[in-house]
């Protein structure tokens, strides 16, 4: 989600609205995620001429900007196992944090969302269901 709004992608007109400051929507994130997002960034900065070093800067300032509260992926990770037969431990730490908040989990990622609602954990997904419960 974050990249998509930080760098405008084809999904951005979906998960824009996320972002809108009269929102106020808390995000919660393991810390993998402020790593996966630079390198997203990063990415885009060596793939596409018009991204600029200024872009990837400013994209990184840009995401801790939006104060997401971060969770130390050590509370997280044992937890994680139990989805090892269907997601990689990058993408079952999302899960494992929504289900141990009691959280909704917004993503685009259709495995990561059907795992998820196996494991009775709310998914929204962004361009298709309401941004809030």
């Amino acid at each position: 989600m974050f990249v998509e709004y930080l760098a405008p992608g084809p999904s951005h007109g979906e998960v824009a609205p996320l972002f809108d400051p009269e929102s106020k929507i808390e995000f919660w994130t393991p810390d993998l995620c402020l790593l996966e997002v630079a390198n997203a960034l990063r990415k885009r900065f060596l793939t596409e001429k018009r991204f600029t070093h200024r872009h990837l800067v400013d994209g990184v300032a840009d995401l801790l900007a939006l104060g997401p509260v971060v969770v130390s992926s050590a509370v997280l990770v044992e937890r994680t196992m139990q989805f090892a037969d269907n997601l990689t431990v990058y993408d079952a730490v999302y899960l494992v944090l929504a289900a141990s908040r009691r959280i909704p989990l917004c993503t685009l990622d259709v495995g990561l969302g059907a795992e998820a609602r196996r494991a009775g954990v709310t998914v929204l997904v962004p361009g298709t269901d309401p941004l809030t419960i």
